[in-house]
């Protein structure tokens, strides 16, 4: 519980630091906001349906499989087909915005020492698995980035605005993870298990701003990987 508040204050401190000055310039030009809310209904309404759909794929078995074969689909249906469009406009493209990119790596830095430096001094436990690492940093970070900020937030973003974006994105970013480890399993909410959500939310947040002022997945797809990375146990 001590973490999740301490990484909370961190990602609290670096969505100030990196929010400050202008956005830059929208990938695409303003849609018509009834199109945007609808495709962005569409989204969240498969991602609300895609916990209950369960068979096996690959390694994966349950509700992941699904959840990879929507990641996988949703842009290529979405973006290409229905709205004939290149993927750079939800962030297929190189980063702008040197600042926000040396803050990105100052993040990295902390991710370092958390992740490998301090575990190793500590003792813990080495549990690094191929499967695991392929499946958290490489397929569902990359996944997860295309949909929630590729997808979602740049709807949002063409309906409410550039920071309403972000935040929404983030908010229901921590609440889908409440939502298929909890709501749909049953699961009772302890105490820590809410703080660790809040952490999330506070993540989600933080990878949409990422996302708003480079105008790349690249950035909030290595935070996001970093995060996810399974190296140790204590």
């Amino acid at each position: 519980m001590v973490t999740s508040i301490a990484s909370t204050v961190v990602f609290v401190v670096f969505i100030l630091l990196i929010h400050r000055g202008d956005y830059p310039a929208r990938l695409s030009s303003p849609g018509k906001p009834i199109r945007e809310y609808s495709e962005t209904g569409i989204l969240v309404a498969c991602l609300l349906l895609v916990p209950f759909i369960k068979f096996n794929l690959f390694w994966y078995s349950g509700w992941l499989s699904a959840y990879l074969v929507f990641g996988i689909l949703s842009p290529l249906i979405i973006e290409l087909v229905v709205r004939k469009r290149s993927l750079s406009v939800i962030g297929f493209r190189m980063p702008m915005n040197k600042r926000v990119m040396r803050l990105v790596a100052g993040l990295v830095g902390l991710y370092i020492i958390s992740k490998l430096i301090i575990p190793l001094a500590t003792g813990a436990e080495f549990t690094f698995t191929w499967k695991r690492f392929i499946s958290n940093s490489i397929i569902f970070a990359f996944l997860e980035e295309v949909i929630f900020r590729g997808q979602i937030q740049t709807r949002l973003e063409s309906a409410l605005g550039t920071v309403w974006s972000w935040v929404l994105s983030g908010l229901f970013f921590g609440f889908y993870h409440y939502y298929h480890d909890y709501l749909v399993t049953g699961k009772v909410l302890a105490i820590e298990n809410l703080f660790q959500l809040v952490f999330i939310t506070a993540i989600g947040m933080s990878l949409g701003v990422i996302f708003a002022k480079t105008r790349s997945l690249l950035p909030s797809y290595l935070i996001h990987a970093m995060n996810n990375l399974p190296l140790f146990t204590m």
